[in-house]
Parts: structure tokens; C-alpha cells; sequence
């Protein structure tokens, strides 16, 4: 996996724009989008702070024999991403599914219920494609 890879998977998991992530790092924007793009790569001092903020080694972000292990949502939206479906909206739903559930606003019931609800929903597209 690329360094651009990585950065990407890890900036999104803190929810960080990269404009605000380079303004952290102490760079300007222009600069992170060029080792964004692998035009440039970061200087050791630049790629120790950017290591530092992303919670990883200098060493892990250059290696590109190293993966890091993609969450399953992660994997869904990237799948969306390379057959053409619509990522955005995906993401913007599971987005909504994981605060409801991790907000503890729901009882168990109603998660219980709420994921048959949707079983329910997948059951239904399903058979319509059949």
C-alpha cells in the first residue's frame, strides 16, 4: 500500500480534511497535495511530523509492502469506490447507521428492530433482481 494510501485511510478515520491536517503538520496545503499525489515526497523532518500526528512510524508510511487492515466499512466503500456505485450516499448512510447505534440513543430493542427493518429492506432487493 502506497503512502498516499495510508494517509488517506488514516485521515479519514480521525475525520481530518487534509487542508486542516497540513495546517496541523505545519505545511502548506499545496505541499501535502503533491506527496498526496506522490509528485513530492515529504522530507524526513516533514514525514516524522506527519508519522507523529497519523499515530504511526516514518518507517510504516514508507513501506509500501505494509497494509493497514481496512474496517469493513472500509472495505464497502472502497468496493462502491472501484465498481462505479455511489460511495457518497453509502457513506453518508453508514454514517447515520453508526451514530445510532454507537449513541446509545436506541434501546437494544429497537437496534434489534432496526436491523430486521433493514435485513428486510436487503431481502426485498434482493428477490427483485432475481
Amino acid at each position: 500500500m502506497k503512502i498516499n494510501e495510508k494517509m488517506d485511510i488514516l485521515l479519514t478515520r480521525k475525520n481530518m480534511s487534509r487542508v486542516k491536517f497540513a495546517e496541523k503538520v505545519g505545511i502548506t496545503y499545496r505541499a501535502f497535495a503533491y506527496y498526496m499525489s506522490e509528485t513530492r515526497k515529504p522530507r524526513k523532518t516533514i514525514l516524522d511530523k506527519i508519522a507523529k500526528e497519523l499515530n504511526v512510524t516514518p518507517e510504516f508510511l514508507l513501506d509500501d509492502n505494509q497494509e493497514i487492515q481496512l474496517t469493513q466499512e472500509e472495505k464497502f466503500i472502497k468496493g462502491l469506490a472501484q465498481s462505479g456505485g455511489s460511495t457518497c450516499e453509502a457513506a453518508k448512510f453508514l454514517s447515520q447507521s453508526k451514530g445510532l447505534f454507537a449513541g446509545n440513543s436506541l434501546s437494544d430493542e429497537d437496534k434489534y428492530n432496526l436491523m430486521r427493518c433493514l435485513t428486510e429492506i436487503y431481502e426485498d432487493s434482493r428477490k427483485g433482481k432475481k
